[in-house]
């Protein structure tokens, strides 16, 4: 019962995550390239297709269709956000973080404790998975 708490709860957050990108794309778009790392048309690719991403595999991993795949996606997405959260950090950018919709928080250390804290529940449950 909790493990399936605990996969509504992982996937809702990205299903969440994701309509609210897909809701407004080009808000996205400007979040993106906040981080500079990306430059047109890759990032507007990304501003697109992202959103979805997160939006189908939240829901694999809800419904359990598919879950295996749709956590490591995730689980690859976190570690992407991550990577791109340091590297803005290093370079003392001023980000948006458009994590979910444009007026996200933009500190750095609660960007990476939520991600940490994400990616440390999606490893464990696709750890679990595995049994």
């Amino acid at each position: 019962m909790l493990r399936l708490l605990l996969h509504l709860l992982f996937g809702g957050v990205f299903v969440y995550a994701g309509a609210v990108k897909a809701w407004d794309p080009a808000a996205f778009l400007l979040d993106i390239r906040s981080f500079e790392l990306l430059p047109d048309p890759w990032a507007a690719w990304l501003a697109m297709s992202l959103p979805w991403l997160e939006i189908f595999a939240g829901l694999a991993v809800m419904t359990g269709l598919l879950r295996a795949g749709g956590l490591l996606l995730l689980n690859a997405c976190l570690l992407a956000f991550l990577a791109a959260i340091l590297i803005a950090w290093a370079r003392g950018l001023d980000i948006r973080c458009g994590c979910f919709g444009s007026g996200g928080s933009s500190e750095y250390v609660e960007l990476l404790v939520r991600d940490l804290v994400l990616l440390g529940l999606g490893l464990w449950l696709a750890r679990r998975q595995k049994r």
